[in-house]
C-alpha cells in the first residue's frame, strides 16, 4: 500500500503543477492587499485607447541606497507589473538604472526625475515618468511615506494624460 500511496501523491503533485502552470491568475495574500489594484484603477486601465509608457527610475546598482528604499522600490516594481498585466498591453513599463553619465540619467533629467542627494554626496533615483503621446507627467521621488497613495498617484497621472480635456459643466 505504501508504494501505491507514494505513486498517488506524486501523480497528484504533477497534476496540480500542470493545472497551476496553465492558470494565469494571481493571488494577493498580503494583509493590506498591496498587489491588488482597485476596481477604479482597473476601470481606467480598461478604457485606455492609446499606449502609455511608464519609465521607472531606480538606482538599483547604487551601494549607497538605503535598505528600506530598496525594499520599497521592489514593491513599486511589483505594483507596476500589476499595472502592466491589468492593462492588456496598453501600459509599457521600462525599468531604468540612472548611473552617473549614462543615457538613463539624461532621460531621467529630461523627464523631470532628479536624484536625491545623500549625506556622502551621491545621488539616488527613485521616481517615475508617465508618457502618453508626446506629453509626460513625472513623480520626481516616490516616498515610502506616501506608499498608501502610490496607486492613486500613478493612476491619476495615467488618467490625466489619457484624458487631457477638462469636463464641461
Amino acid at each position: 500500500f505504501s508504494v501505491i500511496g507514494v505513486v498517488g501523491v506524486i501523480a497528484l503533485l504533477v497534476a496540480v503543477n500542470v493545472i497551476s502552470s496553465a492558470w494565469r491568475g494571481r493571488i494577493d495574500m498580503t494583509e493590506e492587499k498591496l498587489y491588488t489594484l482597485s476596481p477604479g484603477t482597473r476601470a481606467i486601465l480598461g478604457k485606455l485607447e492609446m499606449p502609455v509608457k511608464i519609465r521607472f527610475y531606480y538606482s538599483r546598482g547604487s551601494v549607497e541606497m538605503p535598505v528600506g528604499l530598496k525594499s520599497f522600490a521592489t514593491r513599486v516594481q511589483d505594483l507596476l507589473k500589476e499595472y502592466e498585466v491589468a492593462s492588456d498591453g496598453m501600459i509599457d513599463v521600462q525599468l531604468l538604472d540612472p548611473e552617473p553619465d549614462s543615457d538613463a540619467e539624461d532621460s531621467a533629467a529630461f523627464d523631470g526625475v532628479h536624484g536625491q542627494m545623500l549625506g556622502n554626496g551621491d545621488r539616488i533615483f527613485l521616481g517615475l515618468a508617465v508618457s502618453h503621446l508626446e506629453v509626460t507627467q513625472s513623480i520626481p521621488f516616490l516616498s515610502p511615506q506616501r506608499e498608501a497613495l502610490m496607486e492613486y498617484d500613478i493612476t491619476r497621472a495615467i488618467y490625466q494624460l489619457s484624458h487631457p480635456e477638462k469636463p464641461v459643466l
